[in-house]
């Protein structure tokens, strides 16, 4: 297991939560398909409704790198751990 934190930004329209800024410095594929899905449900028990995207220097296949392939498995394992889940990535 591991830890995680989340944060919401209140705007004029919407309330943005932002997961797993400063607490992983290098997580692996599995720990951001987890961070993900703890993520949305903290979001749906404040009443909102999870749309998560995995952040990246790239936008799905556009670059190419080790963490661009780390986003890509987490999305993978996300996908296939949690099919409820309103997920994409990689994206900018």
């Amino acid at each position: 297991s591991s830890v995680s934190g989340i944060f919401f930004m209140g705007l004029e329209d919407q309330v943005l939560a932002f997961a797993d800024c400063a607490v992983n410095p290098n997580p692996s594929a599995e720990q951001l398909a987890t961070s993900a899905y703890v993520s949305a449900m903290t979001a749906k028990s404040f009443g909102l409704e999870p749309k998560i995207a995995l952040l990246s220097y790239s936008s799905g296949d556009s670059g190419k790198g080790e963490s661009v392939d780390l986003v890509k498995e987490a999305l993978k394992i996300a996908k296939e751990k949690y099919p409820e889940l309103n997920i994409d990535g990689p994206m900018q």
